[in-house]
């Protein structure tokens, strides 16, 4: 998203503004109707060619006439007109989150405040995209301030660049414009060609990395450059805006996110965006009655475009945060509603918060001199800035700390006579269960109560990489092993069977990897096959063939339960079972029992949150059994096709009478799609039993 230019030129370019309206639009369309508008998210794009060509024009205009740039009053100039707004909206989001979320959710948008005021949001984002555990978190309320930093980095780069440019070419006399030009394309072209490879092998990353996104405000900076050199006639600018429009336009119908985007394919509508800032770029015509230089400058689109900015920073947390109160789709009154709150906060940030700090107000000293607020020293634009860095910080830290008081609470040994959990529903003698008890884990702090392997570091096992002696727990100097093997759901099992077989002498091995179903049949997601971890199964049976141990214990997710947390799917379920059987059967050929645990039940709701706004007994928080059973369960199917293998299914300590609450004997039962480390651990009696120790 970009601001408007931080120095306007004497004509402003009202085409600009109107192009700026529709940038906004797309992304506001997508955001609301992402059916409708699947590729709205190229609005971004085009922001980043409007800045590129505004703001690296004028830094080249700058070094061109004077030989250098003034980089105190250019980052001074950024601040004013960007922190102010960024850092109302961040405040509000903080109070609004405190207000209206579960504490369970606060550390994690305490942390986005925090990197979005910092302004590297957008890696946070990307290394996040890959994160296994962010694949079902809530969508972050300032998750949109990744295109902020991916500027705000960028022009902390190029203006440094571009100066040494200009120097240069003073020193080897050298045309300044054209090695200003030379340095801007080979920034451009590196940044292009990195964007290429790097969204072909991880398009999720590089969405977000600033480095695959710089060529895009370059080209504008080259446009910026190049475009008065060449004049479009009248014609020739009618037939250019309306070619970029349509380019742009497919490309939001046309584009999804499953694409290797940026890459190449943002061309087209980074394309669009140049084609419509050249055609209204000629000065000397007025713009024919038709044409899209004239319809983007009528005035009640340059009016939104005026206020895009302040409308593209509050329009996505009120959606967040509407949708989450909400708890169901969108209905059309409800769209009215939020572009309507969002409008109307976007016109008072604009008028009282943008403007006046951009600008300032004429003030006057007691001497009687009058002078701009924009022209005092620069050190108070900085003063400023790091006093606004610092509230968002402050005002994050606040709620971030007393969650961590509830953790700290929470790792307190509890009482399994209160807290019995599943034990609460054993068939043969359930244990009562004390009414009247917090439930534990606290909500706020139901999402971090995970297993060991993931505070140990060993969620991501890669029989490549991971030493033999590492991810071992138990009795370590005992003689009989278990191995715990699959995805996370498998994970789930480690701290109750180390609970259940330390003390008979056995040592485990977690070779879990999140997202990873011990099968050699691969996933796939967006037409692409997940094919590395298959390959990695094939290597770790090699491993557990040699390690022979006394038992494997298999676990992992049905289909329905990948396709639901990641959009990952196999085309028949057919498939994993003779994936997986093709790595069980050599387990059993080398006489190594092996034992299955069917798939725990799929929450249809956030457990934690739900809890902490509805309380534990309320029936919106309880997952039918009906939407959880699964007659196809790939390791149910296993243990029908093999003799030999055991299979264990646990969901009636998980579900009774047809409903699977959310708390059971006192203990929440789920942190998202899986079970808490507290009640897994209440499995362990029941677990060790249907294992047969």
């Amino acid at each position: 998203m970009t601001d408007q230019t931080s120095r306007r030129p004497s004509k402003q370019r009202l085409d600009i503004q109107g192009l700026r309206t529709i940038a906004v639009g797309m992304v506001i369309v997508y955001h609301l109707f992402p059916v409708l508008l699947p590729g709205g998210f190229v609005g971004v794009d085009v922001f980043f060619v409007i800045s590129g060509f505004l703001i690296v024009g004028s830094l080249v205009r700058e070094a061109v006439k004077t030989g250098q740039i003034r980089l105190l009053a250019f980052y001074a100039r950024r601040i004013r007109r960007l922190l102010p707004a960024a850092t109302a909206v961040l405040l509000t989001t903080m109070a609004a989150t405190v207000v209206l979320l579960p504490q369970g959710r606060w550390p994690s948008v305490a942390k986005d405040v925090m990197l979005s005021a910092l302004q590297v949001q957008n890696w946070n984002l990307a290394l996040g995209s890959t994160s296994y555990a962010n694949a079902t978190a809530i969508v972050s309320p300032v998750q949109h301030y990744w295109s902020l930093a991916v500027e705000e980095q960028f022009y902390i780069v190029i203006p440094l660049l571009l100066m040494a440019a200009a120097v240069f070419a003073h020193l080897f006399k050298r045309g300044k414009e054209m090695t200003c030009l030379g340095v801007l394309a080979v920034i451009t072209v590196a940044s292009f060609i990195h964007s290429v490879v790097f969204s072909a092998s991880n398009h999720d990353i590089a969405y977000f990395a600033s480095t695959t996104r710089m060529w895009e405000l370059g080209l504008g900076g080259v446009l910026a450059i190049l475009m008065p050199k060449f004049s479009l006639r009248r014609t020739s600018g009618v037939v250019a805006g309306w070619t970029g429009f349509a380019l742009v336009g497919i490309s939001a119908v046309v584009y999804t996110t499953t694409m290797q985007f940026p890459g190449s394919i943002a061309l087209v509508p980074v394309a669009g965006t140049m084609l419509i800032i050249a055609a209204g770029s000629n000065s000397l015509w007025v713009p024919a009655r038709y044409s899209l230089t004239s319809l983007l400058g009528l005035s009640p689109i340059t009016y939104i475009g005026d206020i895009s900015y302040s409308l593209y920073l509050w329009h996505w947390p009120i959606i967040v945060f509407y949708v989450f109160r909400l708890g169901h789709p969108l209905r059309m009154h409800d769209v009215i509603v939020i572009l309507a709150l969002s409008i109307v906060l976007a016109v008072l940030s604009y008028k009282y918060i943008e403007q006046p700090l951009r600008h300032g107000q004429p003030i006057r000293t007691p001497a009687g001199r009058r002078f701009n607020r924009a022209l005092v020293p620069h050190r108070t634009a900085y003063v400023l800035g790091a006093a606004l860095l610092a509230l968002s910080c402050t005002a994050a830290l606040g709620p971030w700390l007393i969650v961590q008081d509830k953790i700290e609470q929470n790792n307190r040994v509890i009482n399994a006579v209160d807290y019995p959990g599943a034990l609460a529903f054993d068939a043969a003698s359930p244990h009562q269960v004390k009414p009247g008890l917090p439930v534990r884990p606290d909500p706020a702090v139901a999402t971090q109560d995970g297993p060991m392997t993931d505070k140990a570091g060993c969620n991501q096992y890669d029989p490549a990489t991971v030493p033999d002696t590492s991810c071992w727990f138990g009795d370590l100097s005992g003689h009989s092993s278990m191995v715990v093997i699959g995805d996370s759901h498998a994970a789930q099992y480690v701290d109750p069977l180390v609970d259940l077989v330390e003390p008979l002498g056995w040592k485990v091995r977690a070779m879990v990897r999140n997202g990873c179903p011990f099968s050699t049949a691969p996933a796939s997601s967006g037409g692409v096959a997940l094919t590395n971890c298959s390959e990695q199964n094939k290597a770790s049976l090699e491993k557990i063939l040699a390690l022979h141990p006394d038992m494997v214990v298999i676990s992992g997710m049905t289909p329905q339960a990948y396709e639901a947390a990641l959009h990952w799917h196999w085309q028949d379920p057919r498939e994993l079972v003779s994936g997986y059987e093709a790595l069980v059967k050599p387990l059993i050929a080398a006489h190594i029992e092996v034992s299955v645990i069917l798939d725990n039940p799929y929450p249809v709701v956030s457990v934690p949150d739900c809890v902490a706004l509805n309380g534990p007994v309320s029936a919106k928080c309880q997952t039918p059994a009906s939407t959880t059973n699964d007659p196809v369960d790939p390791l149910r199917q296993v243990g029908a096709d093999i003799p030999g293998v055991r299979v264990v299914n646990m969901r009636h300590y998980l579900c009774q009478q047809n409903i699977c609450p959310a708390v059971i004997g006192n203990v929440m039962v789920y942190r998202d799609n899986h079970m808490t480390n507290t009640f897994a651990k209440s499995l362990a009696g029941p677990l060790g039993a249907a294992l047969g120790l």
